[in-house]
């Protein structure tokens, strides 16, 4: 399972997450879909720790 709630993610002085929630369950397949520059990669690296939140 994963959670993340009110993330808030930025690179230098330009937040690009605000508040962002997302739940995971262990079941299934959870597909991240959007326009570009949506902020899904930016997502992911946060969810993986590559990224601090603010």
């Amino acid at each position: 399972m994963l959670e993340i709630r009110d993330l808030h993610v930025g690179y230098g002085r330009t937040t690009v997450l605000h508040g962002v929630s997302l739940n995971c369950s262990d079941e299934g397949v959870t597909a991240v879909m959007g326009h570009n520059g949506a902020g899904k990669s930016t997502l992911l690296r946060a969810a993986m720790g590559l990224l601090k939140p603010r």
